[in-house]
């Protein structure tokens, strides 16, 4: 598939924009140099085409010109996160079974000119990518080279793109949210702008603004740190649109992001459907829910739960036989979720994360919202501990926006938002709340660090 050549867009674009980084610029022609010094390094290494490949990937370039290579060479990439401990390096390895594991910098002699190589098979795997283990133990998603291409055009059926675009890279493309960023752009011959290194708000607010960045992905958390920088910080003109995604967006850090003229297009996606599955339009910038599914991606709530189909959906998971497919052949994502009037995605938490109290389900994501909208509360987890009468007992961790923090107050003002059944019994008041390696609340690690902390609401 040619849309994932880096070597046939350097021919068909080869003085367009590729690659930024704060202090250097790369066109198609430049980096298919380097892409073309690492498939002989590749070579060189016993590697064949077909071969699969094991990477941990930071945000630079050297590890963005081996993905390209790999692509190239149609080896399927085994992502390793570069926070993986050793152990979890091998749990991943071991199964995947790369024939090399890329550990090192590339060497940028001058090699002989390759041209682009025959077509690589639609149906060949491009990526193994794990997923962030929300719902279990972290399993392999086995993503193919034409359900990365199907979701990059959906994604411009949804967003489109200009001639200008630049997308800013701010996660590891080991998650599925940073390497579907470099696959869209590679499919639309546009520009990917480094964040290099990891995650910092004051780095990714100079290089959007320097960099004329146009697009954004980035997580709840990201965002709020972004808004945290200082009061008088605010986008640059050259942005069109900042994808938040991987977790719900709490409405007050939404409002807080609109009133800073932050154009929010909310998203919700999966690691098994290459990423986007639902995203906003640029006119719903502000609305509540998650936009309506892309073109070509069919959503379904059954039972309360999100399942999908179509093109861009994986082939399965890596040595799992375990079927995540419903007898009609939808994928059973173990989302919770429902669709609002205007056909947009609401979704309210994992089905694992359900409540059952006193015979009541109470979604944790819709007690969370709730919190977050009261000007006490700047972040909130909720989840529940076991109950001798009610089965489960509802119970939340906060971090105050407002000290002292007023449980009474609080509590009062949740009457107006939500039944009795859900609001929270009681309440630990923490810092911070522990977040995962993709950024995301680690649901496991709050309820660990609130052991002891629990008092009642009010």
């Amino acid at each position: 598939m040619r849309e994932l050549s880096l070597l046939s867009a350097a021919a068909e674009v080869p003085d367009r924009l590729c690659l930024v980084a704060e202090d250097q610029a790369w066109s198609f022609a430049d980096v298919a140099s380097q892409v073309t010094a690492a498939i002989h390094m590749l070579e060189e290494r016993g590697v064949v085409p077909g071969e699969r490949v094991a990477i941990a990937p930071e945000v630079d370039f050297d590890a963005i010109v081996w993905l390209y290579a790999l692509f190239e060479m149609g080896c399927p990439v085994v992502l390793l996160h570069p926070r993986l401990t050793e152990e979890e390096r091998a749990d991943v390895t071991r199964l995947a079974a790369p024939a090399l594991t890329i550990d090192g910098i590339l060497d940028l002699s001058p090699r002989p000119h390759i041209p682009p190589r025959p077509d690589v098979p639609p149906e060949r795997t491009l990526a193994i990518v794990s997923t962030s283990g929300t719902g279990g133990a972290s399993r392999g998603a086995i993503l193919s080279r034409r359900a990365f291409v199907a979701s990059a055009q959906a994604h411009a059926a949804n967003l489109g793109w200009t001639s200008e675009d630049r997308w800013l890279l701010t996660m590891p493309p080991a998650h599925i949210g940073g390497l579907s960023i470099l696959t869209r752009c590679l499919t639309a011959r546009r520009a990917v702008v480094l964040a290099e290194g990891r995650f910092s708000a004051e780095r990714v607010a100079r290089t959007a603004s320097e960099q004329q960045v146009t697009l954004i992905s980035i997580v709840p958390t990201m965002l709020a740190r972004l808004l945290e920088l200082s009061p008088s910080w605010v986008p640059s003109a050259s942005l069109r649109a900042v994808l938040v995604g991987g977790a719900s967006c709490p409405p007050t850090l939404l409002a807080r992001a609109l009133e800073r003229g932050v154009p929010v297009v909310t998203t919700y996606g999966c690691t098994e459907a290459c990423s986007q599955v639902t995203t906003q339009r640029l006119d719903q910038v502000g609305a509540v829910g998650s936009g309506a599914p892309l073109e070509g991606v069919g959503v379904r709530i059954v039972d309360g739960e999100i399942q999908l189909s179509g093109p861009t959906l994986m082939d399965g998971y890596e040595g799992d036989r375990t079927s995540p497919w419903t007898s009609d052949g939808w994928f059973r994502t173990r989302d919770a979720g429902a669709f609002a009037d205007d056909g947009q995605l609401v979704v309210l938490g994992r089905l694992d994360d359900m409540i059952v109290t006193g015979g009541e389900n109470v979604a944790p994501a819709e007690v969370e919202a709730a919190l977050e909208a009261l000007p006490e509360v700047a972040e909130a987890c909720v989840f529940s501990v076991p109950h001798e009468s009610w089965g489960d007992e509802v119970v939340a961790a906060i971090v105050a926006a407002i000290e002292p923090f007023d449980r009474a107050r609080v509590r009062s003002a949740l009457r107006d938002h939500l039944a009795p059944f859900k609001h929270p019994r009681r309440v630990a008041v923490l810092p911070s709340l522990p977040l995962n390696r993709n950024g995301k609340v680690d649901r496991a690690a709050v309820r660990r660090e609130c052991a002891d902390s629990l008092k009642p609401f009010a």
